[in-house]
């Protein structure tokens, strides 16, 4: 068949959310699409994966309602985001180590800022009023004044007059929850554009949302069902080592080559990839240099992700309970996933910690869960799964650093959470990054 024929298809390598979403566009447009991954499970670093004969994730993945491209595509697939997800209103129970009571409680009855004021007020007791009125003054700033210059979180903080009660028990989780990043490195224009997103438009937006099913269920096996269903080719366990294309010729076909020997021809690509990755598959020279540059400047942050395997089902629990100074930040029970005896403990920055075994990591989680919460009891058995390379570090300027999606190769495009301006590594970055690469290529070849 000749190249730059209408039905040789379009690859797209790698079948993380941002990739799926890439394919599923291209192939609702009637384009031919060849999915290639590879691992042997759809989802990238929000797949499903099995413990114990228990179905898990590879990490405790939660959205906000303001996520409104991640749930439009859900819904694209068949599956009701209001079953899908356990909704649960914003608010926040932080607990020191050893603490039975919580020691911060933000828990406004809407996100409104007349309601998140006040309870923003009431969670600072034994502050003088003028501290108190000074920190809602910033805090409503903080939503609502855009920033002229990025700057590091914490010094955005300062300025805002945040005392460090707010900053050490609110701010700093918060922000290592949706960026990943330590306060004091993290971009303060994404941090807000998080915060305005979700707080700026109603209790909807605000709510957060866990998943109520294994993450497979939710996108990436309905994905795959559909791409079938529409002819794409589709290969599992697949891995892409080298891409070629002569590019003397404007229409020249992609040469993909994979480990085994095998090769694959396709007139256009999407690089649905990690930076490291895709920048491992393109060509060193030097009209390629600002890609490699971005590609080089995302960094890369590592989240770990603890289950706890307890005798007795632990449905009791609250969907979502902080760690203030203790090994992990979030307490998930996975009750609202149909796995009863199993806790999930999310520690972001877990390179930032002391080395330790995975036997070793889970053991310290659950002697430091016995001390917060001794009603729990003794785990009977834990694991550790981590992702070194889970997230971009979303520090000060990034956005001016992340490579453009469309490439030196014409036809050739990337996709990825890294991409995607003004936010930082999600599952909703990683879907309107594959919306933009889809549509950049249906744009260039009408």
């Amino acid at each position: 068949m000749a190249s730059g024929s209408p039905a040789a298809p379009v690859a797209v390598v790698g079948a993380g959310w941002a990739g799926l979403t890439a394919a599923l566009a291209l192939a609702r447009a009637g384009q031919p699409v060849h999915l290639i991954e590879a691992g042997r499970t759809p989802g990238g670093r929000a797949r499903s994966l099995e413990l114990d004969q228990t179905p898990l994730d590879n990490g405790q993945h939660i959205l906000v309602g303001a996520c409104q491209q991640t749930l439009q595509q859900i819904r694209a697939v068949d599956i009701d985001p209001e079953s899908a997800f356990h909704a649960v209103p914003f608010g926040l129970r932080m607990f020191d180590p050893g603490g039975h009571a919580p020691a911060f409680v933000l828990e406004p009855r809407s996100p409104r800022l007349p309601a998140l004021a006040t309870a923003l007020y009431r969670s600072l007791p034994g502050h003088a009023t003028g501290v108190r009125l000074r920190a809602l003054i910033g805090a409503a700033a903080m939503l609502h004044r855009p920033l002229r210059h990025d700057l590091p979180v914490l010094d955005w903080l300062r300025q805002r007059h945040q005392p460090e009660a707010l900053v050490q028990r609110l701010w700093d989780p918060l922000c290592l929850a949706v960026m990943n990043t330590p306060t004091r490195m993290a971009s303060a224009r994404i941090f807000q554009n998080v915060l305005r997103l979700a707080l700026n438009h109603g209790p909807q937006a605000a709510q957060l949302l866990i998943p109520a099913r294994p993450l497979g269920e939710l996108f990436p096996q309905p994905a795959l069902r559909e791409l079938r269903q529409r002819d794409a080719c589709v290969e599992l366990g697949r891995r892409i080592t080298a891409i070629e294309r002569d590019a003397t010729h404007p229409d020249a076909p992609y040469r993909l080559h994979d480990r085994q020997g095998g090769t694959s021809t396709a007139r256009a690509l999407i690089l649905a990839t990690p930076p490291t990755a895709t920048a491992s598959l393109l060509p060193s020279d030097p009209g390629w240099d600002a890609t490699h540059q971005g590609l080089a400047a995302m960094g890369a942050g590592s989240i770990c992700t603890v289950y706890l395997r307890y005798p007795r089902p632990v449905t009791d629990r609250p969907p979502l309970q902080g760690l203030l100074d203790q090994h992990g930040q979030w307490l998930i029970p996975r009750h609202v996933a149909g796995a009863p005896h199993w806790l999930a403990i999310v520690i972001s920055t877990a390179d930032d910690l002391a080395p330790l075994t995975a036997d070793a990591r889970w053991r310290t989680v659950a002697r430091s869960l016995a001390r917060t919460f001794p009603e729990l009891g003794e785990p009977e058995t834990g694991h550790s799964v981590c992702e070194r390379r889970a997230t971009v570090d979303a520090r000060v300027d990034l956005d001016h650093q992340r490579p453009p999606a469309r490439t030196p190769w014409p036809g050739c495009y990337l996709a990825g959470d890294y991409l995607t301006h003004a936010l930082p590594s999600t599952l909703e970055a990683a879907v309107q990054s594959g919306l933009e690469s889809a549509h950049l290529f249906l744009e260039d070849h009408p």
